[in-house]
């Protein structure tokens, strides 16, 4: 009997192997791992100004002067060059002439209308006269003082083509002077869309120069680009950059930027 038991024991077994003595565990599904930037990034830009012009002349005439040089540094206002002024004074003193007889002709004419000797009429072409006297005195000094080109801001002129003796027109394209601010610095980059919730406004960042590395200063955000860029996939974060304490840190000045955000 028991002889009999074992053999439709091993009989079952062999039919069903041995799966059906031991089912095999549910697979578990796989976990998505989000990855997350670096603590800490660098980028390359070069120290850039945002106020950096070429400077013209807005009167045709003679340069007659040169005020400032290559490498000079000039307040706003201050005198580049000066053209011949010959000309615009005896324009001034033709029409400070012609003010002073339009002015006593209208005054006249103020006191013959008030006695009932002259007529309205008379009176307002004399008003007339005046105002364009006036008006053309005006232009005339207006004139004498666009004859001195001067700075728009303070800066450093770092380039200059004026020569003296040179005509200039208004419509020459090529700037006399070239004047750049030196300060604030500011370090264009750009960044992987990722970092975006890890920056804010304010954030310092490690500004240090590629060829000097002992040139280096402590900056800060100071813009976020509210776009990203399609193509690139990146987002434009600008920085302000203080003066390092040896004066290398200047326009065009090649620097790393090294991003390292706290928790926000």
């Amino acid at each position: 009997m028991n002889r009999g038991f074992r053999i439709g024991m091993a009989a079952t077994l062999l039919a069903f192997g041995p799966a059906a003595a031991a089912p095999k565990p549910a697979a578990r599904p796989a976990t998505r791992v989000e990855s997350r930037p670096a603590d800490r990034w660098t980028a390359d830009a070069n120290l850039m100004v945002e106020r950096e012009v070429g400077v013209g002349t807005r009167i045709a005439g003679i340069i007659d002067a040169i005020e400032a040089d290559r490498g000079q540094f000039v307040r706003k206002g201050q005198a580049l060059a000066t053209l011949d002024q010959r000309e615009f004074e005896l324009d001034r003193r033709a029409a400070e002439a012609a003010f002073a007889a339009a002015d006593a002709d209208f005054q006249r004419y103020k006191e013959l209308f008030g006695e009932k000797l002259a007529s309205k009429a008379e009176l307002e072409q004399r008003r007339a006269r005046y105002e364009q006297a006036r008006v053309d005195l005006e232009k005339a000094k207006l004139t004498i003082d666009r004859s001195v080109i001067r700075a728009p801001f303070d800066g450093i002129v770092v380039d200059r083509t004026a020569r003296i003796g040179q005509k200039v027109l208004v419509e020459d394209t090529t700037p006399l002077f070239k004047v750049s601010a030196l300060e604030p610095l500011l370090a264009r980059v750009y960044l992987a869309e990722r970092w975006l919730d890890r920056l804010r406004v304010g954030d310092r960042v490690s500004v240090v120069s590629t060829q000097f590395p002992a040139a280096q200063s402590a900056g800060r955000i100071a813009f976020l680009s509210p776009v990203i860029d399609p193509g690139s996939g990146t987002f434009q974060v600008i920085v302000t950059v203080p003066r390092d304490s040896g004066r290398i840190f200047r326009p065009g000045t090649a620097v790393k930027v090294t991003f390292a955000p706290s928790s926000h």
